[in-house]
């Protein structure tokens, strides 16, 4: 056997020694600190949970953003991808239009079932014509330009910019 590879054989021996010495190790997170209560508020609650739904509802293609916006009106921001935004520009207004429409229509589905499921005050007073609202979005024509308007999603129909 060389000098290298008993080299190489010693320091693996030497490591596995050191972290056998040290015993098992603890996490920086205390179980105890991981069971206190928090109080947060409804609106807080909501948001968050928008905000992952959102995350779940996404794909490469495109992206979600739900919050609820300053008017108390659960908003999406549909960003559509550079390559989703153009295909759908070559295949037509019709096109666009029944994708658009399918998206909102599912968006809406899923908030729905959230409210329904999580939050029983909410759930009631919710109407999906004024409650529920988006934007969707495509990319600037240049790099650094700003992302443009395709459409709006407002009283449970689609709107064209």
């Amino acid at each position: 056997m060389n000098r290298v590879k008993r080299f190489g054989i010693a320091v693996v021996l030497a490591v596995i020694a050191v972290l056998c010495l040290i015993g098992p190790l603890t996490a920086a997170i205390h179980r105890t600190d991981l069971t206190v209560t928090r109080s947060v508020s409804e609106g807080d609650w909501l948001r968050l949970k928008l905000a992952v739904l959102g995350l779940r509802l996404s794909y490469p293609a495109y992206r979600i953003d739900l919050d609820l916006n300053e008017d108390n009106v659960i908003a999406f921001n549909f960003w559509l991808s550079a390559p989703l935004a153009l295909h759908l520009e070559e295949r037509g207004r019709g096109e666009m239009e029944r994708v658009f429409t399918y998206h909102a229509g599912g968006i809406r589905d899923q908030v729905m079932v959230l409210l329904r499921d999580d939050f029983p005050l909410l759930w009631p007073g919710f109407d999906v014509r004024g409650d529920f609202g988006g934007v969707f979005l495509a990319p600037g024509g240049e790099f650094d330009s700003l992302p443009r308007d395709v459409g709006y999603w407002r009283g449970d129909r689609l709107y064209w910019e």
